[in-house]
């Protein structure tokens, strides 16, 4: 490889990187502004979780014909297309005027948010085939990266009184920074995708690929809980300032980002499924300490820790299934993605029914064990259905061998 090539390489990676960046920033925007979009545009909060729950169902739909997409035109071409329509989407949520504009707005928005969802992961994997695990944890901490940065930024200039219309807008230029200054693939040889509805029918036939996307879908609603939730809990029980919640939501994403470049490290010393099960469990033990939370300060220690252990789930888990699984890479990450998508949104919606009912408070208590709960008992079913497949291949194998003989 020259290095001319691996200088568009290193630029496409930093592009990505950035691309999740501004991924993250439209996607925790809602989150931080949602008490002030809430009282401006006078909805409800299960209303509110509704803007997840449907945008999630359209990346969902959206998600499983990108492949196909990807196969015909490239990556690099579908994720600079999706920059265009994310940056409009955004400019024209600045100007909603009620619930339905601002859910018009959304869905144009996640179609460009399902197409990055969908194609950032594999890229990497494209970009990086001999170190895909690490590099895909270095990628993966550029989200909590742009989430950390926008919480406490974006909760600063709510604070101080700029209109959450012009934090939107600002968002939408940002986006246009990112979709210009993505370099061309023309001159970086990518791995053809082989997909095609016959390849995607057996992988729908694999019982192991439906335990890993279903160990997905419970990471992405712990998750979401997290993310979509705990600045507006904050505020409301809390009884802090748009800042202070914004800051303290950081915390979250701070650990994540510091657990996935970790994570990278780690996965040098100890086995992807160790790594995976691991952090599971911890995840689940800290999950029951959420009881004891009467403070800011008990709550970011909280946040903190969660997001450490809760960090290298979803990309681990992604780019482990695509290894194990004797499928084409690209469709197996993106279709496990419409596993972790609607996790993460059906988790926020659950929490804002709770929320309007009981209270976000019992809303965490109750839906945030049950989603950390299921991902390691599904991981381990999915490791074992992919070694036991494994085993029948060898054997068929060595005894094709032994009747040739």
């Amino acid at each position: 490889m020259n290095d001319i090539t691996n200088k568009y390489i290193d630029k496409t990676f930093r592009a990505a990187a950035f691309n999740f960046v501004v991924y993250a920033i439209t996607s925790i925007s809602i989150s931080i502004s949602l008490v002030h979009i809430k009282n401006d545009l006078n909805f409800s909060l299960t209303q509110s979780a509704s803007f997840s729950f449907i945008s999630s169902v359209e990346q969902t739909l959206i998600l499983l014909f990108t492949p196909v997409f990807a196969s015909k035109y490239g990556k690099v071409k579908i994720l600079k297309i999706s920059l265009f329509i994310l940056m409009v989407g955004v400019l024209c949520f600045s100007f909603s005027i009620n619930y339905i504009t601002a859910l018009l707005s959304l869905l144009c928005m996640g179609l460009g948010t399902a197409l990055q969802e969908a194609l950032l992961t594999p890229i990497v994997g494209d970009l990086y085939p001999e170190n895909v695990n690490a590099k895909m944890n270095v990628m993966h901490a550029f989200w909590p990266l742009g989430i950390c940065g926008s919480l406490i930024f974006i909760g600063y200039l709510l604070s101080i009184g700029i209109s959450w219309r012009w934090v939107y807008f600002s968002i939408s230029l940002v986006t246009f920074l990112n979709f210009w200054f993505y370099p061309s693939s023309k001159k970086i040889a990518f791995n053809k995708s082989n997909f095609d509805m016959e390849a995607a029918k057996k992988i729908f036939k694999s019982s192991s690929f439906w335990f890993f996307g279903l160990t997905l879908f419970f990471v992405g609603g712990a998750e979401g809980a997290f993310s979509f939730w705990s600045a507006t809990f904050i505020q409301i029980n809390l009884n802090t300032s748009v800042f202070v919640a914004g800051i303290i939501t950081a915390f979250f994403s701070l650990g994540i980002m510091i657990g996935r470049f970790s994570s990278a490290k780690l996965l040098n010393l100890i086995s992807i499924p160790k790594m995976i099960i691991i952090s599971a469990f911890l995840t689940l033990s800290v999950s029951f300490t959420f009881c004891f939370v009467d403070s800011i300060y008990k709550l970011s220690v909280f946040l903190f820790f969660m997001g450490i252990f809760l960090a290298c789930l979803w990309p681990t888990v992604q780019s482990y299934a695509a290894v194990v699984l004797p499928f084409d890479s690209t469709a197996i990450m993106i279709f496990l993605s419409c596993f972790g998508v609607p996790g993460y949104s059906t988790s926020s919606f659950i929490m804002g029914m709770i929320g309007d009912r009981l209270g976000l408070f019992y809303a965490f208590i109750i839906v945030v064990p049950l989603f950390v709960l299921f991902p390691p008992i599904l991981f381990i079913i999915a490791l074992k259905k992919a070694g036991r497949r494994n085993y029948i291949v060898e054997r068929k194998e060595e005894s094709s061998t032994r009747n040739r003989r």
